[in-house]
């Protein structure tokens, strides 16, 4: 662990340097995983793609500014959602105007791929309407499927907090999609 918190410190002061090659080592390194999250938020791969590409712009640009308080991947993870929430406060705003548009559905029956749209976006909404802290844990346990102590270490939290925080996104998350029936 010692040793890869090394190179990518190494890489990091490359990057901050203007080194692209070194930027690439650290984006590919993180990319995985970063559009597993963004896949999850979007639900499409498109549009997930495009979230991942704005979100390794503004890595580059704001590469300057990582102090190393924390990993590069929870750095990159917290860019990548404050993108993400932004763009969906400008979509709710366009809403009104894309309603008539229709969208393709895939080869299952009208009903059935309704039904299952229907309860993916539920959850990504109401993940979407979790605080920040109980959005990160969701997304770290079952997403990225960490144990409660990886989850710990990659946020800086003891593990009992994160039991807590899983908790009650759960319930959280539960009272939510009770509502939208």
């Amino acid at each position: 662990m010692k040793q890869e918190y090394r190179e990518e410190t190494s890489l990091i002061a490359k990057a901050k340097k203007g080194n692209l090659d070194a930027f690439g080592e650290l984006l590919s390194s993180e990319e995985a995983k970063l559009f597993r999250v963004a896949f999850l938020l979007c639900g499409e791969r498109e549009e997930a793609r495009d979230l991942l590409q704005e979100t390794f712009l503004a890595i580059w640009q704001a590469l300057p500014r990582f102090s190393g308080r924390s990993s590069f991947y929870t750095y990159s993870y917290r860019i990548l959602l404050n993108i993400h929430h932004k763009r969906r406060r400008k979509r709710r705003i366009l809403l009104p105007f894309l309603e008539g548009i229709k969208v393709k559905t895939r080869l299952l029956s009208p009903a059935e791929s309704f039904k299952k749209e229907e309860k993916r976006e539920r959850v990504r909404e109401a993940i979407a309407k979790l605080p920040s802290i109980f959005q990160e844990v969701i997304l770290l346990c079952y997403l990225e499927e960490l144990s409660y102590r990886e989850i710990a270490e990659r946020l800086g939290l003891k593990e009992g907090t994160i039991k807590s925080r899983l908790f009650k996104a759960k319930k959280l998350l539960r009272c939510h999609c009770e509502r939208m029936k």
